[in-house]
């Protein structure tokens, strides 16, 4: 449930109006929650786009300024350009800001934070929003993408309690759920659940356009087949970053996969009805279990 009231925030840099900043940027405007909004990023074609459909007050191309310009920063950037922001706007700092991130890997950034934040680390609260969709950019974002949606954030021992207060009531303000978990649970689990369906897609339609039947193939796409591979229409080099950020955690889960895969192969193989019939019934019951699991969210 939104519950924006309570909380008012000045200035707010969007780093990365893509469509998780954008989105943000949308959302925390009409809440009323920020009553400023600046944009920044590099490309200026999408941040004028940004203000001038109202999701951004400002456009900043010098992140120091915006860092200095803001009471809260939210690195909304790809993964590895946030680690890389970290360092930029550090000299920027003082002891009232806030800092938080969107990223879908967690121990690569927060290591940096603590290499490049020195005292401010403490107001460096980690977070990933668990929303999105295959499309990107100021035009997919929308205000009500993260409503009902779980938002995890991953204080460290180090984290000021107040910072961690404001970046929770923000994005509980959207009508996201928070969830906090620690940093390597975050990354494991995630790796599971996001990053490797996505790579499950992006191989399969690999698979698929060098298969020596792909004509054919293209043409004879069911639904099923389109609903597991839209991943694969995400963006490339947004994906590329997070698969080797979190290199250790997705080939752990990339092998043992393969393991079962291999698993299924014997017994179809075999003709063993009886264990391909047990798989298959284990593996419904577990996506009822988690169809119902979204449903209490």
């Amino acid at each position: 449930m939104k519950n924006s009231a309570i909380l008012k925030i000045p200035n707010v840099a969007v780093f990365g109006v893509g469509l998780i900043g954008g989105s943000l940027a949308i959302s925390l405007k009409k809440s009323g929650v920020a009553s400023h909004i600046i944009g920044v990023g590099r490309a200026i074609v999408n941040l004028q786009k940004a203000q001038d459909t109202g999701a951004i007050d400002e456009i900043q191309t010098d992140p120091v300024q915006a860092a200095r310009d803001a009471d809260l920063i939210v690195l909304a950037t790809p993964v590895n350009t946030i680690a890389d922001l970290i360092g930029v706007i550090a000299p920027a700092l003082s002891e009232e800001k806030v800092i938080t991130d969107v990223g879908s890997v967690k121990y690569g950034i927060v290591q940096k934070g603590k290499q490049e934040l020195g005292d401010h680390f403490s107001q460096f609260v980690p977070g990933h929003p668990i929303a999105g969709k295959e499309k990107s950019g100021i035009d997919a974002a929308f205000g009500e993408l993260f409503e009902n949606h779980k938002v995890i954030l991953t204080p460290l021992p180090e984290t000021n309690p107040d910072a961690l207060d404001l970046v929770q009531k923000m994005w509980e303000s959207t009508g996201a759920y928070v969830k906090l978990m620690r940093v390597e649970d975050h990354d494991r689990v995630l790796s599971v659940t996001s990053h490797l369906p996505h790579i499950l897609a992006y191989v399969m339609m690999d698979f698929l356009s060098t298969s020596p039947d792909r004509r054919s193939c293209y043409e004879m796409t069911a639904g099923g087949f389109y609903d597991f591979t839209r991943l694969a229409s995400s963006d490339p080099e947004m994906w590329r970053d997070i698969s080797l950020m979190n290199s250790d955690c997705l080939t752990k889960h990339i092998y043992e996969y393969q393991e079962k895969l291999e698993e299924v192969a014997f017994m179809i193989r075999n003709m063993d009805e009886k264990g391909i019939k047990d798989l298959f019934t284990s593996a419904r019951q577990a996506r009822d279990l988690v169809s119902e699991k979204r449903k209490q969210a």
